[in-house]
């Protein structure tokens, strides 16, 4: 199976699997609110949807390149990109109970890895639909809500189900993962030490639930990993490839921005280069970066030490640079690696 963009010739295709008014909210819920469905009806409703940027239909084909199966992807609200939805998931109907909606599925997270780097996916499932629940939950959803829908022939109970994409780089003693509300504490622990934060431009963490806060809206970027020691998984510190868009450094797809912080505990043990060189290796095999920014502060020695063993190559200084979350200007310093420069280092 192979799964790819949706294509116009497959809506009369994927309308004629919804054969009654039934099939129709089964499947789509209340996207359509037409019986019978036409593959024009699919279109239309798609177009304006897709434009947006946030809305990805996809089709599944077989090894023949028969259309056997369709969903969407979208992201539900507009300044989030840590969760997509999963919807309108169908199978023709000729071939369900043969796994293809399994292998449609695993498509469909792995799609969700390489493209949108996404770190949750969710989706709903009508509790009159057990087959399409019990395929959700093989490939590892698991619920997390009910609630009551309206449909216009009936009012019938949904399911919410959500899935967690594990994404972890590794290295030698490190795990570099997702950062998760779990954390919070931990993260509070070393946030909190006012040795750690100033220096790399942001106050000490004042209680559990700010630093609950911070993994919430400022440590969810797509490319946002919390350091962690193999022997125990703790989060003790932060490592980050701000994107385009999220960094004043470039405004360039394939360049971005790092930053880090380590727990003062754990300073001078060599583990900061060890995911500093484990992220430019993942920003440029990975996630085919051409240059990669880095910066530091006046006066922040180890950060500029790192940078150096790391060979990252110094490019500019500048001065009355704003620090808002200290409120207050500083002296930065700018570096950068290049894939070129990263390849000969290798």
């Amino acid at each position: 199976m192979t799964l790819r963009d949706f294509k116009n010739e497959d809506a009369p295709i994927i309308a004629s699997w919804l054969r009654s008014e039934d099939e129709l909210y089964r499947w789509s819920a209340d996207r359509f609110n037409k019986f019978p469905l036409e593959g024009d009806d699919i279109i239309a409703n798609y177009e304006p949807a897709v434009k947006s940027g946030r809305f990805f239909p996809l089709t599944a084909v077989d090894d023949e390149g028969n259309v056997v199966g369709h969903f969407i992807v979208r992201y539900p609200k507009e300044d989030d990109d840590s969760s997509v939805r999963f919807g309108f998931v169908i199978v023709d109907p000729n071939i369900r109970g043969k796994g293809y909606g399994k292998k449609m599925l695993k498509a469909g997270i792995e799609f969700v890895k390489e493209r949108l780097h996404a770190s949750r996916i969710d989706l709903g499932v009508f509790e009159n639909n057990e087959s399409a629940r019990h395929c959700y939950e093989a490939v590892g959803f698991t619920e997390y809500a009910q609630r009551k829908c309206e449909m216009p022939i009936g009012i019938w109970n949904c399911v919410d189900m959500e899935l967690f994409i594990k994404r972890t780089l590794e290295t030698d003693r490190l795990f570099l993962r997702r950062w998760e509300d779990s954390d919070a504490e931990d993260l509070y622990k070393y946030a909190s030490d006012p040795d750690v934060g100033p220096i790399a431009g942001w106050p000490p963490h004042r209680n559990i639930e700010e630093s609950r806060d911070v993994i919430k809206n400022v440590l969810s970027g797509k490319e946002a990993y919390a350091i962690c020691l193999k022997e125990d998984g703790i989060a003790i510190g932060a490592i980050e490839l701000k994107l385009n868009g999220h960094t004043d450094m470039t405004d360039r797809d394939d360049e971005c921005e790092m930053g880090y912080w380590l727990g003062k505990p754990f300073w001078g043990q060599g583990i900061m280069p060890e995911a500093v060189k484990e992220m430019l290796r993942h920003a440029f095999e990975d996630l085919g970066m051409q240059k990669v920014w880095i910066g530091y502060y006046e006066g922040n020695a180890k950060s500029k030490r790192v940078q150096e063993k790391c060979g990252f190559k110094y490019q500019w200084k500048s001065e009355n640079v704003d620090v808002p979350l200290m409120k207050e200007k500083r002296t930065g310093h700018v570096s950068l690696m290049t894939k070129e420069d990263w390849e000969t280092m290798k």
